[in-house]
């Protein structure tokens, strides 16, 4: 009776640990009460035409330096597919502090635009951080990458930390 009881209690708790919860996934959201992403998005004007995603993505890495000083660093991705090419932009801000201007200067602070296979790095322009609430992350950004120009970047991911 003993074993047909704990068999019982096992399964009972088992069961209940596999539950599935209703709602938006755990962590937060780009939108203040936690509801789906539909904010999310990263946008561009490239050479003239309209790139946008609604799949936009921050990253940060933590690291301390030989002072045992901690930086963080900020990642900021998208991609999409259209007809057989797939493009992406790719911002890096090493050392970010939060709102502010910060000017592109590899390998510091870099961006990069992909067309399929080809890399084109920026040389010039500039990613503004306007405001890093509590779950979002928002800002602006334009650079020029070998011929290719890149105007009127916008993006709002969720807060990477």
């Amino acid at each position: 009776m003993r074993k047909i009881i704990l068999a019982i209690s096992i399964l009972t708790i088992g069961a209940g640990a596999c539950t599935k919860n209703s709602g938006p996934a755990n962590g937060n959201s780009v939108q203040p009460n936690n509801k789906l992403d539909t904010l999310v998005f990263m946008s561009a004007n490239i050479n003239g035409h309209r790139f946008k995603t609604d799949s936009a993505y921050g990253y940060n890495v933590k690291q301390l330096n030989n002072d045992s000083v901690q930086t963080l660093n900020l990642l900021i991705t998208a991609s999409t597919a259209k007809s057989d090419s797939v493009s992406s932009i790719s911002i890096t801000v090493n050392n970010f502090t939060g709102p502010n201007t910060y000017p592109i200067n590899p390998p510091g602070v870099s961006a990069t635009w992909y067309l399929n296979n080809a890399r084109h790095y920026a040389t010039s322009g500039q990613v503004v951080i306007l405001s890093d609430t509590s779950y979002a992350l928002i800002g602006n950004f334009n650079f020029v990458a070998d011929s290719i120009v890149v105007a009127n970047g916008a993006f709002n991911v969720l807060m990477p930390y």
